[in-house]
């Protein structure tokens, strides 16, 4: 990003001005009496446009030859793509005609995507139209209803497990999908805020140095779900191959499941509440409970072995893959408790007392 200092200038009695650097004013082609808009932003700073600027919504609209995207799965990548980087409007179209593979890509890619159709389709074209109001969709919305899922996701996971239940793991798959859908539409979100700074208040980005603590928190969110979903498909495969776990083994992985998803709420909850003390609190105990859970696996794995029997490797595995997968949702949610604590520091905290330094 290249800065111009510019000192300003006193024109007539009340006038303050500053010069427009002259090299952009050659790139963009502003002549004198042209008309330029000043956009106030939110952190105080302006933003300087050439021509009218209101606040009418710009509409991004993509257009994209499938005859150059004809790699298995490109094509659907590319939609997706397109959407979280802004696109409004995207226009698929093919000389030859569509393939049905892409064709298949291209609806498969918009079904996992929140607030996109296709409002018109033909042999050689396919039109996805978005129908998201920004401003209807506030960031940190978003991510409280990512967090429910994916804590939905652990909870019910652990109940297949307990009652044995193939509807519950169903229910977990179909949650993951709705979380990716919330996932995407985050970063759509943060994308478009960082294009169009006078949306980012409306859309929930209170300064633009929390977009990539923003992102962060979305991204472990979304590997949450990911990990409690294989939690799921690992009582599937229990269920299929006709494993028994012992019940006090079930039990304990009660136990287990119901301390990590205390710790992965608590610590999304401190992002919010800026506490600088339980930020703290729930690293420590994040590290020690991931520590605990480790061992745990490789010791209810090893008691399996060690007993025999035919299915006592299948039992070893499957235990040490569910506690795994809640040690990994452990880790992510002391990252989170993490990124509080850095955040908490930026505030007044009760914790320890910081102060801002004037250079002498």
């Amino acid at each position: 990003m290249k800065v111009d200092v510019r000192k300003v200038q006193m024109v007539g009695y009340s006038t303050l001005s500053i010069s427009l650097p002259k090299d952009w004013v050659k790139k963009i082609g502003i002549n004198p009496g042209d008309l330029v808009s000043i956009i106030r932003l939110e952190d105080g700073s302006l933003k300087v446009k050439p021509g009218i600027t209101g606040e009418k919504e710009t509409r991004s609209h993509k257009m994209v030859h499938a005859d150059t995207c004809n790699e298995a799965g490109m094509l659907g990548r590319v939609v997706i793509a397109l959407y979280l980087t802004g696109a409004d409007t995207i226009t698929i179209v093919s000389n030859s005609g569509l393939l049905a593979r892409q064709m298949g890509e291209i609806k498969a890619a918009v079904e996992r995507l929140n607030g996109f159709g296709i409002v018109e389709q033909t042999s050689k074209k396919v039109m996805i139209q978005s129908f998201i109001d920004p401003t209807r969709s506030p960031v940190m919305n978003l991510m409280k209803r990512l967090h429910t899922i994916a804590g939905f996701m652990i909870e019910t996971s652990y109940r297949a497990l307990r009652e044995k239940s193939l509807e519950h793991v169903n229910e977990v798959v179909m949650a993951e999908e709705e979380a990716d859908r919330i996932y995407w539409l985050i970063v759509r979100q943060l994308l478009l805020s960082s294009v169009r700074p006078e949306l980012q208040q409306k859309i929930g980005v209170e300064i633009p140095i929390n977009v990539p603590g923003h992102r962060l928190v979305a991204k472990l969110l979304e590997k949450v779900g990911d990990y409690a979903e294989a939690m799921a498909l690992e009582v599937k495969r229990v269920m299929d191959d006709g494993i028994e776990i012992k019940e006090k083994d079930v039990e304990i992985l009660g136990k287990y499941t119901s301390e990590a998803l205390s710790i992965y709420t608590e610590s999304f909850m401190s992002l919010a509440s800026k506490d600088t003390f339980k930020a703290n609190i729930l690293i420590e105990s994040s590290n020690m409970l991931e520590d605990e859970l480790k061992k745990a696996a490789l010791n209810m794995a090893y008691n399996y072995l060690e007993s025999g029997g035919r299915l006592s490797m299948a039992t070893a595995l499957a235990i040490k893959t569910f506690v795994d997968n809640l040690a990994q949702i452990v880790n992510l949610s002391g990252t989170m408790a993490e990124l509080a604590f850095n955040r908490s520091v930026e505030f007044s905290s009760q914790a320890c007392k910081i102060e801002e330094v004037n250079p002498t």
